[in-house]
């Protein structure tokens, strides 16, 4: 029982450690500027957008691609299914927007298990520009955003830039579990990356690209098939010898509905996927779960009191972390009372790291997948 105790007690020491250097990379992080234009000068930028189907703020957050500081841009909106209810919207913000070059395109083919993918690769054609911006559809961007993935592709050897993202508003036990993964967890470890190994991926939520790097890599069709679609494209970039950079800018993503059911399919979908594109990262990312580690140490140890500090001390470190990432560094409004969740998230994300290592199933848009070990998706029949 003591050699269990001491070796928690080293997992918990390491995990400390790394919840410090989450703090040190999120404040460094913070303080970087964003790149800015030369006065006069904005390169021609093509913006892709997939959508499919309407909620509650799918006005707004395309709206924000047509009202963007920027002149010149084009948008292209892919719309899968002839008969989706978005399009009536789309024709709407057209006829709002006709200073914008927006063009609705139906894609209604197959083009691989990735269906962002899919429409994606059925857009590209019509794109006229060479700085091409790929952005989910429930993406609310600032005015300023074209103008700063512009400048970041202006950088000599710059072949593909992407900015973080915060969760929008939260309405539901699940997506404030949501929001806390991305803002306790993923976001302290990209910061933490970035300064430690560099970046050699993208996150997703909105990306930019050269074209001429999208084509050295063979194009959208090399990434048909994988889940990780951002953290594939980001790689192949990097591996063809462009340079991959992460903006310090923010953007907001929706989900504000999203039940437990689906913040468990989501994060054992998401670590499972990690887990083949990452395998020594994740395996090391074990070490943030300082809380259940600390717990674990508690109830062996006898419930002692110095182990009760322990546990205290490590809820205490993941509440600053999680409030700096939320509040100084990605401007987010999570209400205070959602970060008293933090512990059971852990608790929670403890439990679907373990389980990731107990299979490669996965579901997605109510479809079954294996993830294989190249990271490709396998549809289960």
């Amino acid at each position: 029982m003591k050699l269990v105790i001491a070796v928690l007690s080293l997992l918990i020491i390491a995990g400390l450690i790394y919840q410090a250097a989450a703090l040190l990379a999120l404040h460094f992080f913070c303080r970087r500027s964003r790149p800015r234009l030369p006065a006069g000068v904005e390169p021609g930028i093509t913006v892709l957008k997939p959508v499919r189907g309407v909620d509650a703020g799918t006005r707004a957050c395309l709206a924000s691609f047509l009202q963007q500081d920027y002149s010149g841009h084009q948008v292209l909106f892919g719309v899968a299914a002839a008969d989706d209810p978005v399009l009536p919207l789309l024709a709407e913000l057209q006829a709002a927007h006709p200073e914008v070059e927006c063009r609705t395109v139906l894609c209604p083919q197959s083009l691989g298990l990735n269906p962002k993918v899919s429409t994606l690769r059925q857009l590209l054609p019509h794109a006229r520009h060479d700085l091409i911006v790929i952005a989910d559809s429930d993406v609310l961007a600032p005015p300023h955003l074209l103008q700063t993935l512009a400048a970041a592709l202006q950088e000599p050897g710059a072949g593909l830039t992407s900015c973080l993202y915060r969760a929008g508003p939260v309405r539901t036990v699940g997506s404030a579990l949501e929001a806390l993964a991305i803002s306790a967890d993923f976001i302290p470890s990209v910061a933490v990356a970035h300064y430690l190994e560099g970046v050699s991926f993208a996150l997703g939520a909105v990306m930019a690209v050269r074209r001429e790097a999208l084509d050295q890599i063979g194009g959208l069709a090399v990434i048909a098939d994988y889940l990780a679609d951002d953290y594939q494209l980001g790689h192949r970039v990097h591996q063809a010898g462009w340079q991959v950079t992460l903006l310090p800018l923010v953007v907001a993503t929706g989900q504000p509905h999203a039940g437990l059911r689906g913040f468990f399919s989501h994060q054992l979908r998401w670590a499972r996927t990690y887990r083949v594109c990452r395998p020594r990262g994740f395996l090391g990312y074990g070490i943030t779960f300082v809380v259940p580690w600390s717990l674990l140490a508690w109830e062996l140890g006898g419930l002692t009191w110095w182990g009760g500090g322990l546990v205290g001390i490590s809820c205490l470190t993941r509440w600053l972390v999680a409030w700096i990432s939320e509040r100084v560094l990605l401007q987010g409004r999570l209400p205070g009372r959602f970060f008293f969740l933090l512990p059971l998230k852990d608790l929670l994300s403890f439990a679907l790291w373990a389980l990731s290592f107990g299979g490669d199933r996965v579901v997605w848009q109510g479809r079954s997948y294996r993830v294989q070990p190249d990271g490709r998706l396998q549809e289960l029949k």
